[in-house]
């Protein structure tokens, strides 16, 4: 069986040369200077959020029937919704982009012998396979394909 420990037990036997400053909240913190880009990615957990509620929600609907399937569709339609998509649509799309515009900077100076490619091919790249796959899919969630 444990006991607690004493909440002194881990400080240092006598106190350091220097003092630590009490933290404080940049002046531009949340959404001045850069803090805004990154307020806004913080922002963008909550739609994702609202998105995983919503597929509950669909689940929810499809084990209820067909009349809670439709049901679930016609509740898509409604200006709120269409508002929850556009804004979940500006999210990920703000999401990939920061992504794209971080991956070059993570990128290894060297892969074995060969450097790898300029940040402006690599960003191209990406953009390029990201919507050749979103078009694949739409075009499979459309019925074009399979």
């Amino acid at each position: 069986m444990s006991v607690p420990a004493h909440p002194q037990a881990m400080a240092p036997s006598r106190p350091g040369r220097t003092r630590t400053a009490p933290p404080q909240r940049p002046d531009q913190a949340p959404f001045g200077g850069r803090y805004r880009s990154h307020t806004l990615f913080g922002a963008t957990g909550f739609v994702y959020l609202l998105l995983g509620l919503l597929a509950l929600e669909a689940v929810w609907a499809l084990g209820g029937g067909s009349a809670s399937w439709s049901g679930f569709q016609a509740s898509l339609a409604s200006p709120f919704m269409i508002a929850i998509h556009a804004i979940s649509f500006v999210s990920v799309i703000f999401v990939g982009v920061r992504f794209f515009r971080l991956f070059p900077k993570a990128q290894p100076p060297r892969l074995g012998p060969v450097r790898p490619p300029p940040a402006p091919v690599i960003i191209a790249a990406l953009y390029a396979v990201w919507i050749g796959a979103s078009v694949l899919f739409a075009a499979i969630l459309a019925g074009g394909i399979l």
